[in-house]
């Protein structure tokens, strides 16, 4: 998905370079582009974002970097504007311990414009355990689907496919109608609330064990999880407070989608917790974060 373009000094001797000679042309701002905050792993891919987000259609986007030797190249990518997501996917390079700096055309003035901040392109190990990426994230930016039906509850273990060890236990709260019958409202019930049910008696980031090392040594263990899913609106918005590990906030939105809109993989089309078990899963959540812009994919077994 990379042509190469040309060798260049790095994006700062790129951006002067380029510079038109024309005094009355306009340089597009940048200011509303967003580009999810590095490192990037290898070989996967990247939503940048806009507002208004035609700013991207049609727009080409490079890829300035140079490698531990010192060579400085910047490529041009194959971007694929998305209308759902309001983005333009692009691929990492597979080639890891490279600094990197994204570019926009600038058509108007001649210009390629650097866009968010120089990073690192890394291997995978990088984000075991890392602090700033906590939750697994698909290799493959997935696309949205139009609304589908949510699921008759929400209440129970939810899994990522991407890290089997990874889930979330959702709490919302319950309520016993006059029939005996019970319905499921949209706020969720924190971790160690006194009515809360489930492994930490309310909603919470878990890490199941799956790799052997004990669950309490994760990052993504036993943090209380709070906010609303809203199965009549499809409307998720939650919080995941990791203060007691001096991590902060992360705020999530999504909302459910169909399962058919992820990839042909067996990860991801098959149940089970901590490895497949050949079970469907209808029941998708999709969820971006606020503070990184990369997606989280949750699933749970049928109902």
């Amino acid at each position: 998905m990379i042509k190469k373009f040309v060798t260049l000094l790095f994006p700062v001797a790129l951006f002067f370079g380029f510079q038109s000679c024309n005094p009355d042309c306009d340089t597009i701002q940048t200011s509303n582009i967003f580009v999810p905050p590095g490192p990037y792993e290898e070989g996967t891919q990247l939503a940048i974002q806009a507002n208004p987000p035609g700013v991207l259609d049609g727009r080409k986007i490079f890829l300035s970097s140079r490698n531990v030797t010192g060579v400085s190249t910047t490529d041009e990518l194959v971007p694929t504007f998305v209308q759902e997501l309001g983005a333009s996917i692009i691929e990492i390079p597979t080639e890891t311990d490279i600094d990197v700096q994204f570019l926009i055309e600038d058509p108007d003035c001649g210009n390629l414009i650097p866009i968010g901040e120089s990073s690192r392109v890394v291997d995978p190990s990088f984000f075991a355990d890392n602090p700033f990426f906590v939750t697994p994230t698909p290799p493959l930016i997935i696309i949205p689907s139009p609304p589908v039906a949510p699921p008759p509850a929400v209440v129970n273990a939810w899994f990522s496919p991407n890290n089997r060890d990874y889930c979330i236990w959702f709490n919302p709260t319950i309520v016993e109608l006059d029939d005996g019958t019970t319905i499921e409202l949209p706020t969720l019930i924190p971790a160690g609330s006194p009515n809360g049910i489930g492994p930490k008696d309310g909603s919470v980031e878990l890490a199941v064990g799956c790799s052997g090392t004990a669950a309490v040594d994760r990052l993504y263990h036993d943090n209380p999880v709070s906010g609303i899913v809203d199965k009549e609106n499809n409307i998720i918005r939650i919080s995941i407070d990791r203060t007691s590990k001096n991590l902060g906030v992360e705020e999530y939105e999504g909302q459910f989608i169909n399962p058919n809109n992820l990839p042909a993989d067996t990860d991801y089309t098959v149940g089970g917790a901590c490895s497949p078990d050949g079970t469907s899963k209808p029941n998708i959540m999709y969820l971006v974060s606020k503070q990184t812009g990369r997606q989280l994919i949750l699933f749970r077994g049928a109902d």
